[in-house]
């Protein structure tokens, strides 16, 4: 009798651990991202008015993936604010993602994933406390430069307005041309300055040899380490930014669900 009781226990324990592990269901382990594009990869595609103008952006997107890890079959789900193409650089930066596949119970079961590719205007630098800068070679840097002059903006406006979609290109264009005139001289005046900032010392004594000569750093690496260059391309950008928001969407909300198709 006792063994019969002790059976019919054992067997509603097993019963229960059964059911419980029904309740429980598969253990499911989402995707998640192994590597993502850098902050440099983004700024290489982030659209040149967009950029000038520190607009920032959003690109909602979805995607399949291989076992391996490699996105794959993505498409476009959103994007904001419209009009300044933060699309068009996408497929430049899929290729820097890689995922670790959702799990079903421990085994790979890769299923769609969704993300957002923000796109964001650069951080103020920190102070400078590089090389101590010499008026000297701030001089002889100016005299490289000699050659930027209004024309600068005529050329920015140019190559801004080939960025954003076509009924605002040509407002595109003058937003920038009134920028660079209210704020274009400043800017070029505190050029010089940062680019020895932003020069090795190697440069800076190759630069100050008789006929030496360097390749003068990218805009956007200067920036970086010139809080004054940094500062005056603030200002620039607030006009740029101010105007074009006046007259367009700016704001990076993206819709809760995709447009029907």
């Amino acid at each position: 009798m006792l063994n019969r009781k002790l059976a019919g226990a054992t067997a509603l324990a097993a019963a229960a651990v059964a059911l419980g592990s029904c309740e429980k269901g598969p253990e499911v382990v989402p995707a998640t991202f192994t590597a993502r594009p850098s902050v440099s990869d983004i700024a290489e595609v982030y659209p040149t008015f967009a950029r000038m103008a520190r607009i920032p952006g959003k690109v909602k997107m979805r995607c399949e993936y291989t076992i391996s890890g490699s996105l794959q079959r993505c498409r476009q789900l959103a994007v904001a604010p419209e009009g300044l193409n933060f699309e068009k650089g996408v497929s430049r930066l899929l290729g820097k993602y890689t995922v670790s596949p959702q799990t079903y119970d421990g085994r790979p079961a890769p299923a769609p994933i969704t993300f957002v590719i923000s796109f964001d205007p650069p951080a103020a630098p920190a102070p400078y406390s590089g090389e101590p800068v010499r008026d000297s070679d701030v001089a002889l840097v100016r005299r490289h430069l000699s050659y930027i002059g209004e024309a600068e903006g005529q050329s920015a406006a140019y190559r801004a307005s080939r960025t954003v979609e076509l009924d605002r290109m040509t407002a595109v264009s003058g937003i920038v041309d009134r920028a660079y005139d209210a704020e274009g001289a400043q800017r070029r005046a505190t050029m010089p300055l940062a680019v020895v900032q932003a020069l090795s010392p190697e440069d800076r004594s190759r630069l100050s040899r008789s006929g030496g000569y360097v390749m003068l750093p990218m805009l956007w690496d200067i920036e970086a380490v010139s809080p004054e260059f940094f500062s005056a391309n603030e200002r620039l950008a607030a006009h740029m930014r101010n105007a074009y928001c006046a007259q367009y969407a700016c704001s990076t909300e993206l819709p809760a669900a995709a447009p029907a198709k």
